[in-house]
């Protein structure tokens, strides 16, 4: 009977330190969520807290990075657009000055067509008179 206790013995031997070592193996190998649920109440808020902190941190500068961008490319954007209204007013300015130089006014066309013949009118009547004409041809009367 010495063996089968001894046996018994080193049986029970072997199943504690199995066990021991998957003790060991089990804590090695769960993952930081296990251990984390394995923390006190208040430590584990701190952990949420903290990661939660740095999610929003990194969340900001990702939008503050976005919206520079954004406000880099709408300037760049309102200045091509600046630009493009300055030409067009140039241009409008200088087809506007271009038709004011060829178009002459009625009192400039007035000024600077030179008669054919020069005007003569008739001192009783009024009647436009033919510069070598002697009579008037509405009243009759000599020039």
């Amino acid at each position: 009977m010495e063996n089968n206790e001894y046996q018994t013995i080193s049986y029970g031997k072997y199943e504690n330190s199995s066990q021991e070592t998957d003790k060991k193996t089990e804590t090695t190998a769960s993952s930081i969520e296990e251990q984390f649920f394995d923390l006190p109440f208040r430590e584990r808020m701190k952990i949420h807290k903290n990661r939660m902190k740095l999610k929003i941190k990194t969340k900001s500068q990702d939008l503050k990075a976005k919206a520079k961008i954004k406000s880099e490319q709408l300037r760049v954007k309102s200045q091509e657009i600046s630009n493009k209204i300055r030409e067009k007013i140039e241009e409008h300015k200088a087809q506007e000055k271009h038709r004011q130089q060829n178009t002459v006014s009625p009192i400039q066309k007035k000024l600077e067509t030179p008669h054919l013949k020069p005007l003569k009118f008739c001192s009783e009547c009024g009647v436009e008179v033919t510069p070598s004409g002697k009579f008037c041809p509405g009243c009759g009367a000599i020039h």
